[in-house]
């Protein structure tokens, strides 16, 4: 089976990171409205940015136990990126998303994540999927919930993040979940 990747979407392109998009990560995971609500310490380095494109460099495909970012590319310009991490055996996914303040709003990381959530789930067979966040991320909190995910649990103060403790807000469906979740999402 060959790889989805570069995986197009309607509007947009997700594809491995490059490293002509340095410049572009560096400046929205230093944005303080971007980075508000992640748990990425600050300031972000440039070298940090770039051992981590190193990193995430030329791969083909998602596979279990190898995390992934993946850039959400829109006209030619990286908006953003995605996510996600196969556990070893490839039956449980997790997702998360950052998106450029300029382009958050406008439905682009639902289309990413609904197409980075099928892919696992409906080619590699993937059986659940969640995702983790800070309670305060409201945002967020909705995007999953427009994916079909419910709320799975939340531990308070069980999250350590910049100097405080903060919650940890677990949303996740398994595949028939997924299948079966209301067409408008």
């Amino acid at each position: 089976m060959s790889s989805p990747y570069p995986l197009r979407t309607e509007h947009l392109i997700l594809r491995p990171l490059r490293e002509q998009d340095i410049d572009v990560i560096l400046a929205y995971r230093n944005d303080p409205d971007v980075a508000a609500l992640q748990d990425w310490d600050l300031p972000v380095s440039r070298e940090r940015v770039e051992r981590h494109v190193a990193a995430q460099t030329g791969w083909v495909d998602v596979l279990p136990g190898e995390p992934r970012q993946i850039g959400i590319e829109r006209d030619g310009e990286l908006i953003g990126d995605l996510y996600v991490r196969l556990d070893e055996h490839g039956g449980v996914a997790e997702i998360g998303f950052t998106l450029r303040t300029e382009f958050q709003g406008r439905g682009f990381a639902c289309e990413a994540a609904s197409a980075v959530v099928a892919d696992p789930i409906e080619r590699l067979g993937c059986h659940r999927i969640f995702g983790q966040l800070s309670p305060e991320n409201v945002r967020s909190a909705k995007l999953l919930e427009r994916l079909g995910m419910p709320v799975e649990s939340l531990a308070p103060k069980s999250y350590w993040c910049r100097g405080a403790w903060d919650g940890n807000l677990v949303y996740a469906m398994n595949d028939a979940e997924w299948r079966t979740r209301p067409a408008s999402m």
